[in-house]
């Protein structure tokens, strides 16, 4: 299966409302078969959202781009992973991806979040979903370059003001 996956049919592209107003309708005496039909809704689609919304376990309807059964970090705890990586990188302090992925590890052990088996055999998270995970927040992650501490202490607005101030001068010449 391709690593990037990208949906072929359009099955399970109805929108959560319209299933909600027929299963209204369903409740209101109407059989599952003719709402089915009228709204052109799959009549199984249906009748196990009204099951499943009967026992309140509907989370979503259709096609959701990881399943929340497979996910090892939530929404929040990932976003603040991404937001730590970002503020590294802003302090001239990026970290390596096989830092990074140690990192996701790391976290998971303080948070006593169970991780897969593989990624404790190998002590750092798989490179599958560190690509993902990349992904999701829209980071770039590479060895870092060596930033010596004058050149990130100079480059500052005084000096780089500097700069333009002696090339506008010889661009006069």
């Amino acid at each position: 299966m391709p690593r990037t996956y990208r949906r072929k049919t359009s099955w399970g592209s109805t929108p959560l409302e319209e299933i909600e107003r027929a299963a209204s309708e369903v409740k209101g005496g109407k059989s599952i078969r003719s709402v089915a039909k009228e709204r052109q809704i799959d009549r199984s689609t249906l009748r196990r959202y009204i099951k499943k919304r009967d026992t309140q376990e509907v989370k979503s309807v259709g096609y959701s781009g990881t399943a929340s059964a497979k996910r090892v970090f939530s929404e929040e705890v990932e976003k603040e992973l991404a937001e730590h990586i970002k503020k590294l990188a802003e302090q001239f302090h990026g970290i390596s991806p096989k830092k990074c992925r140690e990192l996701a590890l790391e976290l998971a052990g303080r948070n006593n979040i169970p991780t897969p088996s593989n990624w404790t055999e190998k002590g750092l998270a798989s490179k599958e979903w560190f690509k993902n995970f990349l992904a999701r927040h829209h980071l770039s992650c590479r060895m870092p370059e060596a930033t010596s501490l004058g050149r990130a202490t100079a480059f500052n607005k005084t000096t780089v003001g500097e700069f333009f101030d002696n090339l506008a001068k010889v661009i006069d010449r």
